[in-house]
């Protein structure tokens, strides 16, 4: 015959540590008394249950009758019972003060912790005492971190928008790693913190930190292939510079290939008035933008015939809308069949900028064989077809 499940002290104790997991505790800490007593309910014994199970009750009531030396208050009542007669049984426990609820489950000391942190925090930044209530075990999870978060925080509401490199911040007792590695946690701070016109909101996401806040930015790169041996410069042909140096360039040639696979654009061969850049993935398009001299050029980007690299070709046309698929056709994906692969997660959304032929590449990806969805890597594709 099984035990029968009937609220014990243990489980209360699991009920407060559920509380305090999700803040409730610690937040109660402010007006304990919008909280405190809390009463909980038991489960108790059914009168079958009374019947079948009768000294196993009593017992359960007798545990419940050592709750007081717990700081814990048993609410009793007195049921008549058919064939058992009287008896008085525990419904629910009272749990007088948060003080008691902290004991249940030792997190008195974690709560003084708690409570000295927010202080502090918000003594030095009022701002942040909503922020405190909402994730105040973020709070203490933190606590060996908050004299380099608020020294780090203090910097900033001194000098917004420094117009520095990371790396270059003298901040006492930060190290800069330390920013770097804390970027999203002091994006949450300090979007409370600074004043709006010190805030990129268009910049978000801990990739975009720098702009968001006004530092300088390891310029990104661009690496090109210069495919025709009259064109180079200053006798080199594959060089990699600053995107806006790439912006500046205005090259005298023709044609431009934008291609994803690193060794395919090294093994490009030579092309008259031509250049091949190396693709970047979804990037390509951001990297271009400036660059207004390609849209008098031929461009071409060659990518996998999956459906993120249809999705990057419709993109870079939101840039260059007049740039041209290579290779990326339905004769091309059907020759290769048995170099097909499975696209593990494929892009289901719309591509507005693609042509109707590219259009049935990608219905064709998920359509020619049921069970998966196809994709063509570049690098797989015959190099005579290029």
């Amino acid at each position: 015959m099984s035990q029968p499940r009937w609220t014990r002290l243990s489980d209360i104790r699991r009920q407060l540590e559920k509380r305090w997991q999700k803040g409730e505790l610690l937040r109660a800490g402010e007006q304990p008394d919008e909280v405190f007593p809390l009463r909980l309910t038991l489960k108790k014994p059914t009168a079958s249950g009374l019947l079948e199970h009768f000294h196993d009750a009593r017992r359960w009531a007798t545990h419940w009758q050592g709750a007081t030396s717990q700081n814990l208050v048993p609410e009793w009542r007195t049921v008549n019972h058919r064939q058992l007669g009287r008896n008085t049984l525990p419904v629910a426990v009272v749990i007088p003060t948060l003080d008691a609820a902290l004991r249940q489950i030792n997190r008195q000391n974690d709560a003084r912790r708690y409570h000295t942190l927010a202080a502090e925090i918000t003594r030095r930044f009022p701002v942040l005492a909503h922020w405190c209530r909402r994730k105040p075990l973020k709070v203490l999870a933190l606590q060996a971190q908050w004299p380099a978060l608020l020294a780090t925080l203090a910097w900033m509401a001194q000098h917004p928008r420094p117009g520095l490199y990371i790396r270059q911040l003298e901040i006492p007792g930060v190290h800069t790693k330390f920013i770097e590695s804390h970027r999203g946690l002091l994006g949450e701070l300090l979007d409370q913190i600074l004043p709006e016109e010190a805030i990129d909101r268009d910049a978000t996401g801990v990739g975009h930190f720098e702009q968001r806040y006004g530092f300088r930015r390891r310029p990104s790169r661009l690496r090109l292939r210069i495919l025709d041996s009259a064109h180079r410069l200053a006798g080199l042909d594959d060089i990699e510079i600053p995107v806006e140096q790439f912006a500046a360039l205005r090259l005298p040639i023709s044609t431009v290939y934008i291609v994803e696979n690193d060794i395919t654009a090294l093994a490009f061969p030579p092309t008259p008035s031509a250049m091949v850049i190396f693709g970047q993935g979804y990037g390509i398009g951001r990297q271009l933008a400036d660059a207004h001299w390609l849209k008098d050029k031929e461009v071409l980007y060659w990518g996998d015939i999956d459906t993120h690299g249809l999705r990057i070709l419709s993109q870079l046309r939101d840039t260059l809308p007049h740039s041209r698929s290579l290779l990326m056709d339905a004769a091309t994906l059907k020759d290769h069949s048995r170099l097909w692969g499975t696209e593990p997660s494929p892009y289901i959304g719309e591509l507005p900028n693609l042509t109707d032929d590219e259009k049935d590449v990608y219905r064709l990806l998920g359509s020619l064989d049921p069970s998966r969805h196809l994709r063509l890597e570049q690098e797989h594709i015959k190099f005579s077809a290029l």
